[in-house]
């Protein structure tokens, strides 16, 4: 059985295959598990003779803290994407996380399934299927 931790991944993965459609050849797979609580993804096709690529790290925590963006810079490190000499490094997050401490270099992407509402991490979908069930309580 999985934990939370696989389903709240796999919503990032189906985001992921948004941005990075294998259509246009782009091939998302798990980075090695660097023993911390994120998750690391590799991103990379070879489209007219060159290569594409970035890393992408998963966190789920309220503030991003410096070993957090310490852990992607060890990912790309540790698996370079063969052919590209500066790839790419992306952290996603859920909406409203502090990322005051990331880095010029890291493009920050807020997730589009999961929000941080004053201390509590909300699952998008769930927090409107309880407002329409809210509604419906009103109106009845």
């Amino acid at each position: 059985m999985g934990s939370n931790d696989d389903i709240m991944h796999e919503f990032v993965r189906k985001e992921l295959r948004k941005l990075y459609p294998s259509v246009d050849g782009w091939q998302i797979r798990p980075a090695a598990k660097s023993g911390g609580k994120e998750q690391g993804f590799i991103v990379a096709r070879r489209i007219l003779g060159r290569s594409e690529g970035a890393y992408v790290l998963v966190s789920f925590d309220r503030n991003v803290t410096p070993p957090t963006v310490d852990s992607l810079v060890a990912m790309a490190r540790k698996e370079p994407i063969p052919g590209l000499a500066s790839p790419k490094m992306i952290l996603v997050v859920p909406q409203n996380t502090d990322v005051t401490g990331v880095s010029r270099e890291v493009t920050v992407l807020p997730m589009q399934s999961f929000v941080w509402v004053d201390k509590e991490l909300v699952w998008l979908k769930r927090r409107n299927q309880m407002s329409e069930k809210a509604q419906a309580a009103k109106s009845s």
